[in-house]
């Protein structure tokens, strides 16, 4: 779990129509961390997402290599804290952060889904789960 301050929590403001992009990229986060509890972590490292992203490329190859979560954790908290990135491009960086921490911990996707679903907003957060449940993405391990 990243913990937050004021600053960190400034930097991720973004407008409605980046949040709108939200529900999809945790959609496909949320598959990314099935595959990881059927397959496991190397079955994900060229998944395009995976690729395209260096924190993500980062933290699945540290899971890989056995990293302890509290380590990944604190890695992953200087990484943010130390990045240069604002807007909606540190949000996402926080989403990948947080499901980083939720594979290396084990969870389920639904525990998976239930951390991610509040960087949406807490108003859309419930649709999102809702949404979510009609397309019966596979949520439980």
């Amino acid at each position: 779990m990243i913990y937050w301050n004021a600053g960190l929590a400034e930097r991720m403001t973004c407008s409605e129509e980046e949040k709108a992009v939200l529900p999809f990229l945790i959609r496909d986060l949320l598959s990314i961390a099935s595959k990881v509890q059927q397959e496991g972590v190397r079955s994900v490292q060229n998944e395009s997402l995976v690729v395209k992203n260096d924190l993500l490329s980062f933290g699945f190859r540290l899971l890989s290599e056995g990293l302890a979560v509290e380590a990944l954790e604190e890695i992953l908290a200087i990484s943010l804290i130390t990045g240069n990135k604002s807007g909606f491009e540190f949000l996402k960086q926080c989403i990948f952060a947080e499901t980083l921490l939720s594979v290396a911990a084990g969870d389920t996707t639904d525990v998976t889904l239930r951390k991610l679903a509040p960087y949406c907003g807490v108003e859309k957060a419930s649709s999102l789960l809702t949404i979510l449940e009609e397309e019966n993405l596979p949520r439980k391990s």
